[in-house]
């Protein structure tokens, strides 16, 4: 690096302070013939309207009043935090402790049984009726006996954890504790023509499906007692991290849920509009015996949303020494019609309705007034500063003028939209008594125009969205 100290050193200082001119930079020493001697010291003198980066010679940049490199500033590799790195830190609470098992221990299968279970499948694969039924689409499968052998090995409750770990059911309900179910839900929700709409985990229930209370049985001893609960993870309106309890009925015997004390009736799921999939979950809690539900002094029947604010973390942290979770059941649900009625009515409330907010697109401002690609034409440089918005309207426009309603695209027809391309490659004429215009200058389609028309007719560029391939017709007229 060729530095002003260097320089002013081989030209030999002849006086007390020598100023570079590009840099603002004094150095004094003591007159000498010799070279430049240790004895010198360097004085800093800035100049603030110098917005440029200081340089030396050969346009190297000085190393004492330069700007400092990007790798000169903050912490250096391996100090700094990575994406995930930081992402947890600022997502890491007081809740994120290590995770706890709350459930009944899991009684692990016996070996005896897994080799039984190598052995039928061996025998099983061996039969070749099963797999000639199979593959002709007649072999018939008894569901209940499969569920019976699901629930007897366990796989089912192992289906029902990982399904509530990845719908985030643990998490939301008792932050750092989990449990493995042992006991399996039989919920559904009686629809029209005896038709039944089941609770598994995670599938879908319309609110319209869920007004009434569904059917829950469980196996049970007649001396067991239960607690069942309801409640909605997503649903509250005005408190974060709280909940809408939507059934509670505890001290129940057996498994005769008309036995138990209910403390809140049974209220629809009723998620508001434009807030996508909420999530009910089922949590069937062991009693150790008979429980004082007191401290719930509200009306079972009440519809007040204040009353019904409920925290199953804080519940089960009241209530742990005499409650263990042992089946888990959840569902999900979205708006429909049938909840304006029911805010109404009900509720006794203004339907809420949610919208997202999009940010408005980014338009970037026009600086340059020169088309420094030329692969591109001056249309497509205009498009680059309009508002996206209009861009989509005037390809709408433009594809529904060729759609019919019950035909679809009119165009469609077409096998080879550039084979009439002459037609737009006409000159104008030259007036009378004058020399010919110039081919370039002279035709009637300019080549900006030309190259628009081909991509509308090739629905290339922002007329990919006329193409009529991808929308869903009767199969009948794409014949």
């Amino acid at each position: 690096m060729c530095s002003t100290v260097a320089r002013t050193g081989l030209g030999r200082i002849s006086g007390v302070i020598y100023q570079h001119p590009a840099h603002g930079v004094a150095i004094s020493g003591v007159k000498s013939n010799a070279l430049l001697q240790p004895n010198w010291t360097v004085q800093k003198q800035f100049d603030r309207h110098n917005a440029r980066q200081p340089t030396g010679g050969a346009t190297h940049v000085s190393p004492y009043i330069r700007i400092p490199f990007f790798h000169e500033r903050g912490p250096g590799v391996g100090i700094d935090q990575n994406l995930q790195e930081r992402l947890d830190e600022l997502f890491t609470d007081k809740h994120n402790a290590e995770r706890v098992d709350i459930g009944f221990m899991r009684v692990q299968q016996k070996s005896d049984k897994k080799g039984n279970l190598v052995q039928w499948r061996r025998e099983t694969r061996k039969n070749r009726d099963l797999e000639k039924a199979a593959r002709a689409g007649t072999l018939q499968v008894d569901i209940d006996k499969v569920k019976e052998e699901s629930i007897e090995s366990g796989e089912i409750f192992t289906s029902i954890h990982n399904a509530a770990e990845f719908y985030g059911i643990y998490e939301d309900m008792f932050r750092e504790g989990y449990f493995y179910p042992c006991v399996n839900l039989d919920i559904a929700y009686a629809l029209e023509d005896d038709m039944m709409a089941p609770v598994y985990r995670g599938n879908m229930v319309k609110p319209r499906e869920a007004a009434s209370q569904p059917e829950v049985t469980w196996k049970s001893k007649e001396d067991d007692i239960w607690c069942l609960a309801l409640t909605g993870l997503d649903t509250h309106l005005t408190e974060e991290n709280q909940e809408y309890v939507h059934w509670l009925v505890g001290n129940i015997k057996g498994s005769d849920l008309t036995s138990g004390q209910e403390l809140f009736n049974y209220m629809q799921p009723f998620p508001p509009f434009g807030t996508g999939y909420h999530r009910f979950a089922f949590v069937l809690y062991k009693q150790e015996g008979i429980m004082d539900f007191s401290s719930f002094s509200n009306d079972k029947s009440t519809t007040s949303l204040a009353e019904r604010t409920f925290n199953t973390y804080e519940f089960y942290q009241k209530h742990q020494d005499d409650l263990t979770p042992a089946g888990l059941a959840f569902f999900q649900s979205d708006w429909d019609s049938s909840l304006r009625d029911f805010f109404h009515n009900t509720l006794q409330m203004k339907e809420p309705r949610y919208e997202y907010e999009f940010q408005a697109p980014h338009i970037e401002p026009w600086r340059e007034y020169e088309i420094r690609d030329k692969t591109i034409s001056f249309n497509e440089f205009l498009d680059q500063y309009r508002d996206p918005k209009d861009i989509e309207r005037e390809v709408l426009v433009k594809k529904l003028a060729h759609t019919h309603p019950y035909h679809g695209d009119t165009e469609g027809h077409i096998k080879y939209p550039l084979a009439h391309e002459q037609d737009y490659q006409g000159y104008f004429d030259a007036p009378i008594g004058s020399k010919p215009l110039q081919r370039r200058q002279s035709k009637q389609t300019p080549s900006w125009r030309m190259v628009q028309i081909m991509r509308e007719k090739t629905k290339d560029g922002f007329y990919a969205s006329t193409d009529h391939s991808h929308l869903r017709t009767d199969p009948q007229l794409s014949q």
